[in-house]
């Protein structure tokens, strides 16, 4: 089962590292009822209008993920992007029975 997600994406880790770090903000826009001792997978694309990136992040054993949780990811920034100009996402998990 899917649960959509807003992602906001872009903003530098480090200004002064050498390479281009992003922190990358992830809500689900509902209560998750994730099964006990199980994972949830987000997938994160994101694009420049021309070239799309996804990014995908294991969480282990989330238990019921509450609505309006933000998760941060640290990313290296794919170099084929340009200026971001959208973000969309999906969380997959196991359902508590």
């Amino acid at each position: 089962m899917n649960v959509p997600i807003t992602v906001a994406v872009g903003t530098q880790f480090d200004a002064d590292s050498s390479e281009d770090l992003w922190l990358i903000d992830v809500t689900n826009t509902e209560a998750i009822p994730c099964k006990a001792d199980t994972d949830a997978y987000y997938y994160i694309n994101i694009t420049d209008g021309t070239n799309t990136v996804t990014y995908a992040f294991k969480v282990a054993d989330p238990g019921t993920i509450a609505a309006a949780t933000v998760k941060e990811f640290v990313v290296l920034k794919d170099g084929s992007l340009g200026t971001v100009t959208d973000s969309s996402g999906e969380i997959y998990y196991t359902a508590a029975a």
